[in-house]
């Protein structure tokens, strides 16, 4: 077993944790988490329409759905 450190296991996560819920009332609705790497300058907002738009083009189902919930924060402790 080889020991990585912290630093290494966050770049293969990602930078940052995110938690975003969608919904379209009495259609559908759905919550997706992960980490992501913003790229360099990004701001929240760029982070939270770029995660909207693969989720979108992933399931159109959600296309015009409202933000229910948006969390990033950094990936580390």
């Amino acid at each position: 077993m080889t020991a990585q450190s912290s630093s290494q296991r966050v770049q293969q996560q990602g930078s940052h944790l995110y938690i975003l819920t969608l919904d379209k009332p009495g259609d559908v609705s759905g919550s997706w988490h992960g980490t992501w790497t913003p790229p360099h300058g990004a701001t929240r907002w760029d982070a939270l329409v770029q995660l909207k738009e693969q989720i979108e083009k992933a399931d159109p189902r959600f296309a015009g759905s409202t933000i229910a919930f948006f969390a990033l924060e950094p990936n580390q402790l």
